[in-house]
């Protein structure tokens, strides 16, 4: 019998890794110019998956459960969901209305044929949307985890400070983001205007993530 091949581990002069809010990586090699192909070479095999879209369907009646929503959806939109495979039910919450809206993971064909339509369900006819939201934890107001897995101190996202938000008795012209605090800290390329709360629409780190998110789904 032929002898089996020993497939050895690729070894690079690797000093720091890093990313970029620009969703790429920042490789610093100690040495060895030659690393640079061999590099290449294997980065370029490593197959990228994409994440499935999820959507929002909008006002869903109260006994539409979690549990079934994908049978009844594609029960009875059967013009624009073929399978109840294609759907993913993820959570579902109540609205300001008193209502439902759920969150579905779907595949491009069908997220298409959602967004071109409106969904029957039962007497009710519901919108849809995609839903692409950039999570904020409550307690340390970084981004990109929620607080139930924070492993960091409580911060607050006006000022940055290790209080919390009720707190704060920060002026407004003086309030610091965190989140671009520590991307200025790392980034030597470009540098963020920090001088704003983690919590304002005009914050560039919740849309930095957006975009992350974005360049990661299979449309």
């Amino acid at each position: 019998m032929p002898a089996e091949t020993e497939h050895k581990p690729i070894i690079f002069d690797i000093k720091a890794v890093k990313s970029t809010r620009e969703n790429g990586l920042i490789i610093e090699r100690q040495t060895a110019k030659q690393d640079k192909q061999k590099l290449v070479e294997t980065l370029d095999i490593i197959q990228h998956h994409l994440r499935k879209q999820r959507i929002i369907i909008y006002n869903v009646p109260e006994d539409t459960k979690v549990e079934n929503v994908g049978k009844v959806i594609s029960t009875e939109n059967l013009e624009v969901i073929a399978k109840e495979e294609n759907t993913e039910t993820k959570f579902r919450y109540k609205n300001k209305r008193s209502r439902y809206n759920i969150i579905l993971e779907v595949d491009p064909q069908t997220r298409k044929q959602i967004l071109q339509t409106k969904l029957k369900t039962g007497w009710d006819i519901c919108n849809a949307a995609d839903y692409l939201v950039a999570t904020r934890c409550y307690k340390c107001s970084r981004d990109n985890h929620k607080h139930y897995a924070c492993k960091g101190e409580e911060t607050c996202p006006h000022c940055a400070s290790k209080h919390k938000l009720k707190e704060c008795t920060t002026a407004t012209t003086e309030r610091k983001s965190i989140n671009c605090i520590v991307y200025n800290s790392h980034s030597k390329e470009r540098k963020d205007n920090e001088n704003h709360s983690s919590l304002s629409k005009d914050c560039p780190s919740p849309h930095a993530v957006l975009k992350t998110y974005r360049d990661n789904i299979e449309y």
